[in-house]
């Protein structure tokens, strides 16, 4: 197996960056892209429509697979569902649902709760089950 090194990219420019230096992908971070696009952290500020603005932008600037950040989907599993085919429509080549709940805090802070088991496995099939 081939371990791969993913430096996180947060609009077009730091994705071609990334793509220039030689790296076979890029992952497109909450905390990076929130923080460039509306100066706040990813504790729920940013939205699904910005989140999906900025990996349209990011996966058309580049050849290599983007990984996106999707937050916890933005809502219930009916929007997990809706994040992970936007975001598959926007080009992105995978996607990290969070199992958080709301409000959510940014992944590296304390305090952090996580859904019930129930919870998290409605969202990962409605995850499976967005059509591409």
């Amino acid at each position: 197996p081939k371990i791969h090194i993913m430096p996180c990219c947060f609009d077009a420019l730091s994705a071609r960056l990334i793509q220039r230096g030689g790296f076979d992908m890029t992952f497109m971070s909450g905390f990076s892209t929130s923080a460039a696009k509306i100066g706040m952290p990813d504790t729920g500020y940013i939205s699904y429509g910005e989140m999906l603005d900025a990996g349209r932008d990011i996966a058309s600037a580049v050849s290599i697979p983007v990984l996106a950040d999707g937050d916890t989907g933005y809502g219930n599993a009916m929007n997990v569902k809706r994040t992970v085919k936007g975001y598959a429509q926007m080009g992105l080549a995978a996607i990290m649902i969070e199992d958080q709940v709301a409000p959510k805090r940014c992944g590296h802070t304390k305090g952090k709760q996580v859904v019930s088991r129930a919870e998290a496995v409605q969202r990962v099939k409605a995850a499976g089950d967005a059509p591409n």
